[in-house]
């Protein structure tokens, strides 16, 4: 707990509830009190009037209605002298002052309504020492003008208001429990899911990292979180199976050409005056570029694919650059054929990237001949490499695109390759939104890589 209140959510939604009910609860049970005891009231003072009206007429006949119960009344002339009362009104209060007359000069119909109160006696603790509503009227009694005040008794509505507080006193605290012990059980509802995704992710450790939390059906805030939890999870073991394939890749690959690089140098070293220094030189700087190779490759596989630029790239630049390039190398002859302009969003050295490992691998493999071609089609840009080597047979089709793959002696990678320039052409290709693959290119090999164009 922080303070008094409770820290767990269940518990806080409860008390939240039942406090947040006890308020409203209050609140109406007070406002209708008063507005119940305001109508009584009323009720009971027109009640009264009536009664008035018929003990005046009594006293204007000369004939004074008894009045039942105990109703306190009193009748005073034009100088304020008593001329009738209850008797419960001078026993009650011994020291009673008697009311005021009429004012002088008040019509035949005058009526008020006035306060009055009763001091207490013998006996303070009675219910009947307390401020009372009294009304009055003007009469004429046999040429002699009288004043009769009745007074309106509360004890209807002290009755009526007393059973209405003993009963919100047991309702409103029921209510108070029920709405806190609903809160409670749906608030544990609503949080089952959330428990579950806390227990499922208390199993998840370097070694579990296929787990997954369970997602609600509910489709709401809860489930929401389940599937972000979810996708951050696959985010994280995507994560971490890639930095897993990284250190397999590298302590594979690396061991080739560091154990080279050691066996070369340790020869020389262990006959040194016999060694061919520059030849032991351009051997170690070749393995030493191999290896700057593999570390370049493996690190932009293991690098977090983040959002491509958005810039326009026009692939018809990128062929006829790196065809020209390609024209002062020994090797294959390397030909284009584009169709045009192919603008596509992207960033333009990963897709210079991409084609020269394509034409990488074309050179390689070559007998002869490597063509370029680029074409617009349905939306896209297709950028076609093709050699007049040996091929890719079906089934390895697919397989030329994993790391490290190896094949037939007829493709076998050579001194010059790494193994990691189709995979990450093809990584290149996937991440701008389009796709690579390998076909028959009748003779040789035909790789087609699929981009989409800009606006398209």
């Amino acid at each position: 707990m922080t303070g008094w209140w409770p820290s767990s959510v269940r518990r806080s939604t409860a008390l939240s509830a039942a406090l947040l009910c006890a308020i409203v609860f209050t609140l109406g049970w007070l406002s209708t009190r008063e507005l119940l005891s305001s109508q009584l009231s009323g009720s009971a003072v027109n009640a009264t009037r009536v009664q008035l009206t018929s003990l005046a007429d009594g006293y204007r006949t000369g004939q004074p209605v008894p009045l039942a119960g105990d109703a306190l009344f009193e009748v005073v002339d034009d100088a304020g002298r008593p001329v009738a009362s209850s008797e419960n009104l001078r026993r009650w209060d011994p020291a009673w002052t008697s009311l005021p007359p009429a004012p002088t000069g008040a019509p035949a119909d005058w009526e008020v309504t006035t306060k009055a109160t009763l001091k207490p006696g013998d006996h303070p603790q009675w219910r009947e020492y307390r401020e009372y509503t009294v009304v009055g009227k003007v009469i004429d009694s046999g040429g002699r003008r009288l004043t009769v005040y009745l007074f309106v008794l509360p004890w209807e509505t002290l009755r009526t208001l007393g059973t209405f507080d003993d009963t919100l006193r047991f309702f409103v605290p029921l209510a108070v429990l029920i709405t806190a012990l609903a809160a409670w059980l749906a608030a544990g509802r609503a949080l089952r899911p959330v428990e579950a995704i806390r227990r499922e992710l208390a199993e998840v450790s370097g070694s579990r990292l296929d787990r997954r939390v369970p997602v609600p059906p509910s489709r709401d805030e809860v489930a929401r979180l389940a599937t972000t939890t979810n996708a951050t999870l696959d985010r994280l073991q995507q994560a971490y199976d890639q930095q897993e394939r990284f250190v397999a890749d590298a302590s594979h690959e690396l061991r080739s050409p560091l154990a080279s690089l050691r066996a070369g140098l340790e020869v020389a070293l262990t006959h040194a005056d016999r060694a061919d220094w520059p030849a032991v030189a351009r051997r170690s700087l070749l393995d030493v570029q191999r290896l700057q190779r593999i570390t370049a490759d493996l690190l932009q596989l293991a690098v977090d694919p983040a959002a491509i630029p958005e810039d326009v790239v026009d692939l018809a630049d990128v062929v006829g650059e790196q065809v020209a390039e390609r024209a002062l190398e020994p090797g294959p002859i390397v030909v284009s054929d584009v169709d045009g302009p192919a603008p596509v969003p992207g960033e333009p050295v990963q897709l210079e990237r991409l084609l020269r490992n394509l034409l990488d691998n074309a050179v390689r493999h070559a007998r002869s001949s490597v063509t370029v071609r680029l074409r617009r089609e349905a939306g896209e840009a297709v950028l076609e490499v093709i050699d007049d080597g040996p091929g890719i047979p079906a089934a390895d089709r697919e397989r030329v695109f994993d790391r490290f793959a190896r094949l037939d002696d007829a493709r076998a990678r050579d001194a010059g390759g790494t193994g990691l320039g189709l995979t990450l052409a093809r990584d290149i290709a996937v991440r701008h939104g389009g796709s690579l693959r390998a076909t028959d290119g009748d003779p040789g090999a035909r790789l087609i890589a699929r981009l989409p164009l800009r606006g398209m």
